[in-house]
């Protein structure tokens, strides 16, 4: 019996992921801030709803896809939010990549209404969301994880249960460090390169058959970078939010940050250079102004 499902957020990757629920023939109720975006998808045969409240009335399984942590909370625990419409036994999918400490303080004010939340940020890009292969990290008590897998195996080919609430999001902010890492350093590393006077393909060519491979060198270089076609995709502010988070929880626990806090501010120099909207593989273009070179092949 299929569950009835809603979809908070249809931005890129909201979007796409209500887009492909409705394509497995779910019905699925859908709520934006932008009315255009709702009609697109109502055309599509999603249900549309004027309020959160009546969404989160109307629906068992409710996934959150927003930008930030704080619309997540005004989400949810807003007056006019999805918790004033929960009934009880609704569960709460939470998919942004948020605050873990923000994330367990509305899990916990849900768990009085007998509301259940996990947390399942998600990785792999727009086009894994488009055909359902995407990395799911979720955090959350065992028994709602295994209450919801067969809907987050409609989105997600790897879904990897990594703890308790809060820990999908531990577990994304860190995957996106580690990855905003990768994509500086191999700028810096490619624009070095490139003025000692060694072509950029051959030196990407060299580094994705040694040691200093990662994804950044492997695909979001030959893709994006030397092709110069930067395509939007993730954002560079939403990369440099994601990279505070990291530094933010490192700090919180006294964790060492001397590479994350380099990689924080490189990142938000990028951002206040005007690229924020852009692509977060235009970090490139950040390192080559500054480097007075162009990480191209030739």
């Amino acid at each position: 019996m299929k569950k009835s499902i809603a979809v908070v957020g249809l931005g890129n990757m909201g979007g796409r992921i209500a887009k492909r629920l409705l394509q497995l023939g779910h019905e699925v109720g859908v709520f934006d801030t932008n009315k255009q975006v709702l009609k697109t998808f109502e055309s599509l045969g999603a249900k549309p709803y004027a309020s959160l409240a009546l969404l989160g009335a109307g629906h068992e399984i409710i996934l959150t896809v927003l930008p930030n942590a704080d619309l997540v909370r005004q989400a949810v625990l807003g007056t006019e939010g999805l918790s004033t419409g929960m009934r009880v036994g609704t569960v709460l999918i939470e998919m942004t990549t948020s605050i873990p400490a923000v994330t367990q303080d509305i899990a916990a004010v849900l768990s009085r209404q007998d509301v259940m939340m996990i947390d399942a940020p998600v990785s792999g890009g727009v086009q894994k969301a488009e055909n359902g292969t995407l990395t799911i990290m979720v955090g959350g008590n065992e028994q709602t994880v295994e209450l919801v897998k067969p809907i987050l195996d409609l989105i997600g080919t790897q879904i990897i249960h990594v703890g308790r609430i809060g820990a999908g999001h531990t577990a994304k902010a860190l995957n996106n460090l580690i990855t905003a890492t990768t994509l500086a350093i191999t700028s810096e590393a490619l624009a070095l390169g490139v003025k000692m006077g060694v072509d950029a393909q051959k030196l990407l060519d060299v580094v994705n058959s040694g040691s200093g491979r990662s994804a950044a060198s492997e695909t979001k270089f030959p893709q994006q970078v030397l092709s110069r076609a930067f395509k939007p995709g993730f954002s560079m502010a939403l990369m440099s939010k994601d990279v505070g988070i990291a530094v933010d929880m490192a700090r919180s626990v006294g964790s060492p940050v001397w590479v994350s806090s380099a990689v924080q501010k490189l990142w938000q120099y990028g951002v206040d250079s005007g690229r924020g909207q852009m692509d977060h593989t235009a970090i490139a273009l950040t390192i080559e102004e500054m480097a007075e070179v162009e990480i191209k092949p030739g």
